[in-house]
């Protein structure tokens, strides 16, 4: 199995590599987690003028039409940079879940948009602000004429501040039994109240509280009472997403590290001439990587449309898990340096953790993997 980058891919990985090193530092990246929309605008622009907001979009709505597996060398650039921004939420959840599920008036309405930018779109599923679960969607929708009317609550909605649609989960009320449908919500209706949740992450969440939200019955995606089923086919998109983000992150903090331990000296050498730095070092080497092989590996089997439900919670375990592990070492070999304010490394180290607990720890995706080999019911 190659997992080595085609012609096409690395000439994305290294448009996003330039792209990136031009027009991204740290400095911006304290100035836009500081404000109430959470991305660069103009950057934004930007990415959509390269056609990275259309890549997994269809050539006849006006996008690239390229694979899963091609996005991923693009995120993980962005997970390297700590670029903030809804790529994922607009270009990866919805523009999948669009693509293959709505109705023809929808695509062509919406998939133009997000391709060029002119839209963001976000998802709503969770509300226990743990884990995603059937049995914990609360938000109701009943039918009231032509239209549906939505009540309840949805927490860590990433960029709902902001975006202009809303893909969300609910649960639908009817006289005899409850089900599961898929809607695509006008954040600009009276009923949608939205709050931004403090996190450790660079990328904003959001709480979204539905108060008799008014959705025409033609915003169902999908059929009638087959939400969960769609859900369940996009979250894998979305949690090796996250993956490709932390490799990126962990790649970029071994660099640092690295270059620290040859450049800083004490007692008049590089501390990385000491055994336990230079160990450290390995160790960071070892995980970055393991997770990358890992993560990739899930990526092409996805792409392909391969069962891979336990690679992706390998993949999401590990990565997740060693994301933590690097920054924490990357911070012993830096000393007090490492966690300023006027220091990079604080932002992956904070970063790190909140990706491993995002959609699932390495506690519930290991609970998958002994699932999918017969261990546990």
């Amino acid at each position: 199995m190659d997992f080595s980058l085609t012609k096409e891919q690395k000439m994305f990985k290294d448009s996003a590599r330039a792209f990136f090193s031009k027009q991204w530092n740290i400095e911006m990246l304290r100035e836009t987690i500081a404000t109430q929309q959470g991305y660069h605008t103009e950057n934004w622009n930007k990415i959509a003028d390269l056609g990275w907001l259309g890549m997994l979009i269809d050539e006849r709505y006006q996008g690239i039409g390229s694979s899963f597996i091609d996005v991923c060398p693009v995120i993980e650039e962005m997970g390297r940079t700590l670029f903030p921004s809804p790529f994922l939420a607009t270009s990866v959840v919805g523009a999948s879940i669009i693509k293959k599920y709505a109705n023809e008036k929808i695509k062509e309405r919406l998939l133009p948009q997000i391709a060029d930018g002119r839209i963001i779109v976000t998802f709503a599923v969770g509300e226990s602000g743990d884990t995603w679960s059937e049995n914990e969607i609360f938000t109701v929708a009943e039918k009231n004429g032509q239209s549906y009317i939505l009540n309840g609550t949805k927490l860590f909605v990433p960029y709902a501040q902001t975006c202009d649609y809303i893909i969300c989960c609910v649960k639908e009320k009817l006289k005899s039994d409850e089900r599961i449908s898929i809607f695509i919500v006008d954040t600009k209706d009276k009923g949608v109240k939205c709050s931004i949740i403090p996190t450790f992450s660079t990328d904003q969440y959001c709480k979204i509280v539905f108060d008799n939200c008014v959705v025409p019955e033609e915003n169902i995606i999908g059929n009638i009472g087959h939400g969960w089923d769609i859900i369940e086919k996009t979250v894998p998109k979305l949690v090796i997403s996250q993956c490709m983000m932390m490799v990126g992150g962990l790649q970029k903090v071994l660099e640092m590290t690295v270059k620290w331990a040859k450049e800083r000296e004490q007692f008049g050498v590089p501390i990385g001439s000491f055994q336990t730095i230079s160990h450290y070092c390995a160790e960071m080497a070892i995980e970055v990587e393991a997770s990358k092989l890992i993560a990739y590996q899930a990526a092409w089997k996805t792409s392909n449309g391969l069962s891979c439900k336990k690679e992706i919670s390998m993949a999401k375990a590990y990565a997740g898990e060693a994301f933590q592990k690097v920054t924490s070492l990357a911070l012993q070999v830096h000393g007090a340096m490492g966690f300023t304010e006027e220091y990079d490394l604080h932002f992956y180290y904070k970063q790190a953790k909140s990706m491993q607990l995002m959609n699932g720890s390495g506690k519930y995706h290991r609970k998958i993997v002994a699932q999918e080999m017969g261990y546990q019911k």
